[in-house]
C-alpha cells in the first residue's frame, strides 16, 4: 500500500491514509479545499497493481508494483484487464455523481423563491442579470443569501449551479459537471447572428443589455474553449464575439483573460473585444459602469477578427501556410507586478530626506524608506499607541518589522545603514549621559560607603553605653542605583540578552540584522524556542514575558516586550525559507508574516551618477523628528491613559482617529476584513494579510507624529497609511509567490534543464527529480511538468506496452506536431 500512495503522491494527489485493497476511495483532487472528492482511487485486491485519477482535471494513471522478474503475457493481460475495470467503475461513479448533482441543483433552483433583483450583489452590479437566475439559500457554504446561475449542458439541461454571495464571492455546486457547461442570456441556438461569450454573469449581462446580443456566461478563463465549442456546434452559423477580461499583469506580457480568448479563438474562430479603461485591469462590467452602456456597444461593434491577426498569442499556423501543429505555448507566469514606491507615501518631514539618499545611491527608494519607518518605529516604541476603535480599548504600539528583498549587489545594506544616521545620533548622546550618570554613581556609592562606616561607628558607641539601644536605623545601607545605558539597537542576542535588554528598556529597541534569513533559521532551531516565542510577543509590543535562567535568577520578568525588527535578504534564500517555513510545523506560526513592510521592488535598469552633497536642509529636518519623538511626553500632545482602581496610570498613553480618518479605516478594514473571510487567498497571504490590522494603524500614528501631528490622528496621516498597505500587498503577493507559484519557478527550472541538454527527450518525471537538481524534487517536478503541460510547453505521450505498468513521457512543445 506505501508504494501505490507514493505513485498517487507522485502525481501531486494526497492519497487517503488508508487503503483497503478492492475498495473504491475518494478523496480531494489536486489543490482542492477539503470536502472535494475529485480525486479517486482503487488498489486492486491482490495489492499488486492499481488506479488512481482526479475527474476535475480528467487524470488517469495506472500503477504496478515493481519486481525483479519481468510479468508474463498472461500476467500482463490480467493487469490491464484490471486497470479497465476499474477505470470504467470510476467513469461510472462520476456519471452516478454528476447526475446526482444534476438531481440536487434543480432541487436548490425549485426552492429558491426570492426576487433576484433585490440581492447586494444585483443591487451593486445595477444591471439584469437575465431571468434565469435565482435567489435562495447556499447550504454548501452556509450562505443564507446566495443568487443561484443555473448551468446547463449542450442539450439544454440543468447539471449544475454557481453560487454568489452577497460580497461577490462564487462557489460551484459540489460533484457538478462545469466544462462545457454555460449559462444563458437570451436565445443562440440555431442562430445566424453574433453571440457573446464572456467569463462572468455580470459581465456578459452588461455586454448583452448594451447589445441586445445573446449571451452566453462560461464562469471563468478555463472553461471559455469548452464552452465556445458547445456554442459552436449549437450555432454553427453564428458570428462569435469574445468578452476577453482585460487581466494584464504589469510589467510582464501576461495578460490570462486575454490569453484564454485567443486559444478559444484559434479554435472556433470569431471577434475579440478587450475592455480598456486606461490601463487598468478591467471587464466589460466596468465600462458598463464607468462609462455606460453606450461605451460598451461601440467598442463591441468594433471588435477585432483576430483570425488575420498573426501577432494574437494563438494565430493559426496553418494561416501562415504552415500544418497545422499544435497552438503556440503560454508564457509562463511572471513574478507579480509590484507597485513603485511614491515619496507621499511618506512623512513630509522624513520625504525630501529620503528621496536625497536613495538619488545619491542610486538604489530604490523602497530600501531606504523602510529603513526610515522601521528607525523611526523604533524609537516612538511604547511612548504612545493608537487605538483603532471609537470606543473600544483595542490598543496597538507602533513598532514594526521591515525586510527589503533584493538580489546581492543591489545596495540594501547600505540604504539601510544610510537610515540609521539619526539612531546612532541617539546613541552617542545617551552613552554620554550614561558616563555622567556613571561617574556621578560611583562617587555617590563611595559616599554612601563612608556615610555608612561612620554610622558603624556611632552604632558601636550607642551600644557600648546601652546594650539594648535601638541601633537598626544605624545598620541599613544606602542603595545606589546603577544608571542604565538607554539602547535603540542591536544586532545578535541570545534570548536572555534580548530579555534583559527589553527589561531595562521598557520602550522597546531596534534589532538590525543584514541578513534576516539567517536570523529566522537560527530561531526555526529546537534549542532556540524561547528566542522564538520572545520575538513572537515583541511583534505586538504589548505582551509581558518571564524568562526562568539559572545563573540569571527564575524570574526575568519583562513588563511589556518590544521590538522592531529591520534587515534585508536575497529572493532565493527568501523563497527557500517561505517554502519551508510554511510548508506545517511548529515553523508555521506566522513569524515570516510579521514583516509587515515586506518589499521587493524593481530595479531600474538605467544608472547614472550622483556625485552631490547631502542635501543637509532635509537630512537636518529628519534628524529634528528622530530627536523630538525620543523626548516625546505624550501629554503634550493630548494622548490619553487609563486609570487603575486607585486612580494611578495604568497602560500606555494612547490616540484615537478622528472622525474623517476612522470613516476611512473603517471602510478599510471592512473591505480587509471580507477579503481574509473569502477563502480566496492563499493562507500564507492570508496570514500575512491579517497582520494589516496592526501595520496600518501604526503607519497612521507613526506619520501623524513625525509630521508634527497633536490629538487624534488626522485624514491625512490615515489615507497615506492606506496607501502603504495598497503598496505593500503588492509587494506580499511578489514576496509570497515562493508558495503560491513554486510551480512556475520549476517550470522555467525544466526548461532551462530543457535548454542546456540535460533532459534527453523524451523524459519522465523521474528523469526530471532524480538528479537532485536544486528546486526539483519529487513534488516540484510534479507541480512543474504539470503547468509547462497546461501552457503548451510539452506534449504528452503515454507508452502503454513497456513489460511494465503504462508510463507517461514528456516533450517539448518544438518536438510537437
Amino acid at each position: 500500500m506505501i508504494e501505490f500512495s507514493r505513485a498517487i503522491g507522485s502525481s501531486g494527489l494526497t492519497p487517503p491514509q488508508e487503503i483497503e485493497p478492492g475498495k473504491f476511495h475518494r478523496f480531494p483532487g489536486i489543490g482542492k479545499r477539503n470536502g472535494n472528492t475529485a480525486g479517486w482511487c482503487k488498489l486492486f485486491p491482490d495489492g499488486q497493481g492499481g488506479v488512481y485519477g482526479d475527474y476535475s482535471i480528467g487524470l488517469s494513471e495506472s500503477w504496478q508494483v515493481e519486481r525483479e522478474q519481468p510479468i508474463t503475457k498472461e500476467e500482463r493481460a490480467a493487469f490491464l484487464r484490471q486497470v479497465e475495470e476499474s477505470r470504467l467503475q470510476a467513469e461510472d461513479q462520476r456519471q452516478q455523481e454528476l447526475q446526482a448533482a444534476a438531481v440536487r441543483a434543480k432541487e436548490i433552483l425549485a426552492g429558491a423563491t426570492g426576487d433576484p433583483a433585490g440581492h447586494r450583489y444585483a443591487r451593486i452590479k445595477k444591471v439584469s442579470l437575465g431571468s434565469l437566475v435565482r435567489r435562495g439559500a447556499w447550504e454548501q457554504n452556509g450562505w443564507a443569501d446566495a443568487l443561484l446561475a443555473p448551468m446547463y449542458d449542450e442539450h439544454g439541461q440543468v447539471v449544475s449551479v454557481q453560487a454568489i454571495d452577497t460580497g461577490g464571492s462564487k462557489r460551484f455546486l459540489a460533484g457538478g459537471q462545469k466544462k462545457g457547461c454555460f449559462h444563458p442570456l437570451g436565445k443562440f441556438r440555431g442562430t445566424k447572428g453574433r453571440v457573446l461569450i464572456g467569463e462572468g454573469l455580470a459581465t456578459v449581462a452588461a455586454a448583452v443589455s448594451a447589445t441586445g446580443l445573446p449571451g452566453v456566461v462560461a464562469f471563468d478563463a478555463g472553461n471559455l474553449l469548452p464552452v465556445a465549442e458547445v456554442v459552436r456546434k449549437l450555432a454553427p452559423d453564428a458570428e462569435i464575439i469574445f468578452l476577453a477580461d482585460n487581466d494584464f499583469e504589469e510589467g510582464t506580457d501576461q495578460n490570462p483573460g486575454v490569453e484564454a480568448v485567443s486559444r478559444a479563438v484559434s479554435v472556433v474562430g470569431g471577434l475579440v473585444a478587450i475592455p480598456d479603461l486606461g490601463g487598468r485591469k478591467c471587464d466589460w462590467w466596468d465600462v458598463w459602469s464607468e462609462q455606460g452602456p453606450e461605451a460598451v456597444r461601440t467598442a463591441i461593434e468594433k471588435a477585432a477578427d483576430w483570425s488575420k491577426n498573426e501577432s494574437t498569442p494563438f494565430a493559426r499556423e496553418e494561416r501562415q501556410g504552415r500544418p497545422h501543429c499544435e497552438p503556440a505555448p503560454l508564457p509562463l507566469p511572471e513574478l507579480p507586478a509590484v507597485e513603485p514606491f511614491m515619496p507621499e507615501l511618506l512623512p513630509d518631514n522624513l520625504a525630501p530626506w529620503v528621496k536625497d539618499i536613495a538619488e545619491r545611491m542610486q538604489c530604490p527608494m523602497d530600501f531606504v524608506a523602510v529603513g526610515a519607518m522601521v528607525n523611526l518605529a523604533a524609537v516612538i516604541g511604547r511612548k504612545v499607541g493608537i487605538r483603532p476603535k471609537d470606543k473600544d480599548n483595542w490598543t496597538e504600539v507602533p513598532n514594526l518589522w521591515g525586510l527589503i528583498v533584493a538580489r546581492p549587489g543591489e545596495l540594501k545594506t547600505p540604504a539601510l545603514e544610510a537610515t540609521s544616521g539619526p539612531l546612532k545620533k541617539l546613541e552617542a548622546e545617551a552613552l554620554v549621559r550614561f558616563d555622567q550618570d556613571a561617574r556621578m554613581a560611583a562617587a555617590a556609592s563611595v559616599a554612601a560607603k563612608l556615610r555608612f562606616e561612620a554610622q558603624e561607628k556611632e552604632a558601636r558607641k550607642l551600644l557600648i553605653e546601652d546594650v539594648s539601644a535601638d541601633v537598626m536605623d544605624l545598620l541599613i545601607k544606602e542603595e545606589i542605583n546603577e544608571p542604565v545605558l538607554r539602547r535603540y539597537k542591536t544586532n545578535d542576542t541570545t534570548a536572555a540578552s534580548l530579555g534583559e535588554l527589553m527589561r531595562q528598556n521598557p520602550n522597546g529597541l531596534l534589532v538590525f540584522r543584514d541578513e534576516i534569513v539567517s536570523l529566522l533559521r537560527v530561531l526555526d532551531r529546537e534549542d532556540n524556542a524561547d528566542q522564538r516565542g520572545l520575538f513572537l510577543e515583541a511583534w505586538g509590543g504589548n505582551s509581558s514575558y518571564t524568562l526562568d535562567r539559572i545563573g540569571r535568577g527564575l524570574h526575568l520578568h519583562i513588563e511589556a516586550c518590544c521590538v522592531s525588527l529591520l534587515g534585508g535578504t536575497q529572493p532565493a534564500k527568501l523563497a527557500g525559507y517561505i517554502n519551508q517555513a510554511l510548508a506545517g510545523g511548529p515553523t508555521d506560526d506566522g513569524l515570516i508574516q510579521r514583516f509587515g513592510l515586506l518589499v521587493w521592488p524593481d530595479t531600474k535598469a538605467e544608472w547614472k551618477n550622483i556625485d552631490r552633497y547631502p542635501d543637509t536642509q532635509a537630512k537636518n529636518r529628519a534628524y529634528e523628528v528622530f530627536d523630538r519623538l525620543d523626548k516625546l511626553n505624550p501629554s503634550d500632545i493630548g494622548a490619553e491613559q487609563d486609570t487603575d482602581f486607585d486612580g494611578n496610570p495604568a497602560g500606555i498613553p494612547y490616540l484615537r482617529f478622528n472622525q474623517p480618518a476612522l470613516v476611512l479605516f473603517n471602510e478599510w478594514r471592512a473591505e480587509l476584513e471580507k477579503k481574509l473571510r473569502a477563502e480566496e487567498l492563499h493562507p500564507a497571504l492570508e496570514s500575512h494579510f491579517a497582520k494589516y490590522r496592526k501595520l496600518v494603524p501604526a503607519l497612521a500614528l507613526i506619520i501623524h507624529l513625525a509630521d508634527g501631528g497633536t490629538g487624534p490622528v488626522s485624514e491625512g496621516a490615515t489615507l497615506k497609511a492606506l496607501a502603504w498597505a495598497e503598496y505593500l500587498g503588492s509587494h506580499a503577493k511578489r514576496c509570497y509567490s515562493a508558495v503560491t507559484q513554486k510551480d512556475v519557478q520549476a517550470a522555467k527550472a525544466i526548461k532551462r534543464r530543457i535548454k542546456k541538454g540535460d533532459l534527453a527527450t523524451p523524459f519522465s518525471i523521474r528523469d526530471v527529480w532524480r538528479p537532485g537538481w536544486a528546486g526539483l524534487d519529487r513534488d516540484a517536478a510534479i507541480g512543474g511538468i504539470s503547468l509547462l503541460v497546461d501552457y503548451g510547453h510539452l506534449s504528452t505521450e503515454v507508452l502503454a506496452d513497456t513489460g511494465g505498468r503504462p508510463a507517461t513521457r514528456y516533450h517539448p512543445a518544438e518536438a510537437a506536431g
